[in-house]
């Protein structure tokens, strides 16, 4: 778990570098900062960032019991329901996971063994980890994923993922249809999809027995569903997958890449890709 956390943060810090604070951590009580970004630089390192004004949000509590380090962004260019839609999906997932802990600590010390007493406290606190990275961010569009990772008990940590994408010149969100322009295209992404999860599979070691090639069947199927979580810049489209959707739990996020020449290749128009 503790190896999870660091590579989580260790995102954190590449990605972000460059816009964030070094925090001290409030005790028994959520701390949210807001800090301004953006403007005629590129902190980033994103494709067409200069003109994007943005607020970065850092929510973190730190006490005997969790440990919560989330950052997401609010644009300025964006209607209030894609901002609020951000938010909740982080303060949603933290208000869950809070939920989740402590029922599950509760439920242990209510079945402990005769003699045992039970503990006000975990041995170490439950964590949350947010971060997010952006795909292709400017005066047009803003791309980005949401990686979220908590332990609440149990044998192992989850990965929860959400993609965002919005027009920030038409004020709507960019889905998958909008991005791909139509059913006929998404089979055909589909169809790559399927051959590229299972090729990565099998370099990763993982026996592509018939109960596998089934997952990965079911979850590329050419369905909006499984191809909500997308990000798109720097002249390709990255399509993740969530834990266990394509794959067995232990393998976490799946994330394939297409680079435009692929898309257009297989017939795919690319026009949101720079």
């Amino acid at each position: 778990m503790e190896n999870k956390i660091n590579l989580v943060l260790g995102a954190v810090a590449v990605a972000l570098v460059a816009v964030v604070a070094v925090l001290g951590w409030q005790n028994n009580e959520l701390a949210t900062i807001v800090k301004s970004g953006g403007g005629g630089t590129c902190p980033l390192g994103a494709a067409g960032m200069e003109g994007l004004r943005m607020n970065i949000v850092t929510v973190a509590h730190s006490d005997e019991f969790y440990n919560i380090k989330a950052e997401y962004p609010q644009f300025a260019g964006a209607d209030a329901v894609f901002n609020g839609k951000i938010a909740a999906a982080v303060n949603g997932q933290i208000e869950a996971f809070k939920k989740e802990a402590k029922d599950n600590f509760d439920a242990r010390n209510a079945t402990l063994p005769a003699g045992q007493v039970a503990k006000p406290n975990p041995d170490e606190p439950f964590d949350f980890v947010a971060v997010w990275t952006p795909g292709q961010f400017g005066p047009r569009v803003a791309s980005f994923m949401l990686d979220i990772y908590y332990f609440s008990g149990g044998a192992h940590g989850q990965d929860q993922i959400f993609a965002f994408n919005y027009d920030l010149q038409n004020q709507k969100e960019i889905l998958m249809g909008d991005f791909l322009g139509g059913q006929a295209n998404l089979e055909k992404l589909a169809k790559m999809a399927q051959e590229r999860v299972t090729g990565q599979l099998e370099s990763d070691g993982l026996p592509v027995n018939d109960s596998l090639k089934q997952m990965v069947q079911d979850g590329t199927q050419a369905k909006p569903e499984n191809y909500r979580n997308f990000t798109f810049g720097n002249g390709k489209l990255s399509i993740y997958f969530e834990q266990y959707q394509v794959a067995p739990g232990s393998e976490g996020t799946i994330k394939i890449d297409f680079y435009k020449k692929d898309l257009e290749q297989n017939g795919i128009s690319a026009a949101f890709l720079d």
